[in-house]
């Protein structure tokens, strides 16, 4: 998320509920499918696949509460990172629910992926999930993030990461708030809904998304929560320039996580390129 969203933004507050682990999908058809539109429904076990055939530690950028971080925990050891105090009280708060050992191998830290600067460098994989390079917001500092990133890769190492792909995207913007989706808040019980709004794309292809959560509470009153943030679009060529500006080598360019090829209707933009 953006460095300076508060943190009683509702981007925090409903985060887990509107991106659940696998664990927590259960079998509702329609659940399942929106997922997979959102990115969310494969991309754990892309990345732990990953994990499994990198000989090394993993470096996580953007980790958010560690839905992906407790999968390639299970084998390597990861370095967590993300600037959002929320996020990583989140994450704490579900290594505290894992395995000791899966816990021992996490290291959580707070940093600006822009300018990171960790002791180690010598990672084997480095992982950037779930659209975080979009919220970088910022042309300039998305290859800063990069070309930090890529120091910290051992030669031969690789990056891998997923953005939302700009051509199914309202680039013109939704000026009509409409409903998401509705569902079970996952720490309350209480049924929420999701509100957005998306501002038309600027000359520096950044989109300002924002809206509202209504929850109902177990007294039938409303309580509404207003979320918010910016992220710059980044077009599948612009991408792949970005990954060879940074010093890395396209491996894999796909539409999905399971191998599908990038076609103009992809929700996403996947990509692995090695170092060196």
């Amino acid at each position: 998320m953006n460095s300076d969203v508060p943190g009683t933004d509702g981007s925090w507050l409903y985060y887990d509920s509107d991106y659940p682990a696998p664990e927590e999908i259960g079998d509702d058809p329609a659940l399942r499918a929106m997922l997979a539109r959102q990115g969310v429904l494969h991309d754990t076990a892309f990345y732990r696949a990953l994990a499994e055939r990198s000989p090394g530690p993993v470096l996580e950028l953007g980790c958010g509460s560690g839905r992906i971080t407790r999968s390639l925990a299970a084998h390597a050891p990861v370095t967590a990172v993300d600037i959002a105090t929320p996020m990583l009280d989140r994450l704490h708060s579900r290594l505290e629910r894992e395995p000791e050992a899966v816990r021992a191998r996490v290291t959580p830290v707070q940093a600006d992926v822009a300018t990171l600067d960790l002791p180690r460098k010598d990672h084997a994989l480095v992982v950037w999930a779930f659209n975080g390079l979009n919220l970088v917001p910022d042309a300039g500092r998305q290859l800063s993030a990069l070309v930090a990133a890529v120091h910290h890769l051992s030669p031969g190492g690789r990056l891998a990461l997923d953005v939302v792909n700009p051509l199914v995207m309202p680039l013109n913007g939704q000026a009509v708030p409409e409903v998401s989706f509705t569902r079970i808040r996952r720490d309350t019980g209480n049924p929420y809904s999701k509100i957005a709004l998306v501002d038309p794309m600027d000359a520096a292809q950044v989109q300002r998304i924002h809206g509202w959560y209504d929850e109902v509470l177990p007294d039938g009153a409303v309580r509404r929560v207003p979320y918010g943030f910016d992220w710059r679009l980044v077009f599948r060529f612009e991408l792949g320039l970005l990954l060879s500006l940074a010093g890395l080598r396209l491996e894999l360019v796909a539409g999905g996580f399971r191998g599908e090829p990038f076609e103009p209707h992809s929700p996403k933009i996947v990509m692995v390129a090695v170092k060196g």
